[in-house]
């Protein structure tokens, strides 16, 4: 009994945080906005760690939605490295005197940061929207199945 209730839980908890990611995912992606993309890689995060957490009962249904959260917190953890040093690169140049020889070079930094937090947006669009399938359709379909052995019933 206690079994068919931590797999109910279990299940809850893995779909909760699935209707949070495809919600959070919709519109973070096109407006490329820095917190709502960092939301969506909290999502991904919490999604892959609660589905780790049940993995040994899912056995091998839960290897392809556990690949593609890996995949996903690869292309957003690219995109976070490059606004990271985005951010770094301008602090430091915003407090370097006018004057100063080393302003070219951080600028340049900030320009190259800029291009590849471009690229790493683009990847993740790219990825997002899936050949063929789009990610969020491919992720909620390989986690239905991973939790179809979960108890469905809530009295169970």
């Amino acid at each position: 009994m206690a079994e068919r209730n931590f797999g109910y839980a279990a299940r809850r908890t893995v779909e909760k945080r699935l209707k949070r990611l495809l919600r959070d995912g919709r519109g973070a992606l096109d407006a490329g906005n820095l917190d709502a993309l960092h939301a969506l890689r909290i999502d991904v995060k919490r999604l892959r760690y609660n589905l780790e957490f049940v993995a040994p009962l899912l056995a091998e249904r839960a290897r392809e939605p556990l690949a593609l959260l890996a995949t996903a917190q690869d292309h957003f953890g690219t995109l976070a490295d490059a606004d990271a040093f985005g951010r770094t690169y301008a602090a430091m140049l915003a407090d370097l005197p006018a004057e100063s020889d080393r302003r070219p070079g951080l600028q340049r930094l900030c320009d190259d940061a800029a291009r590849e937090r471009q690229a790493a947006l683009e990847g993740v669009r790219t990825f997002w929207r899936g050949e063929g399938t789009p990610y969020p359709e491919r992720l909620a379909a390989s986690i239905s199945a991973a939790l179809g052995s979960l108890s469905k019933d809530e009295g169970s």
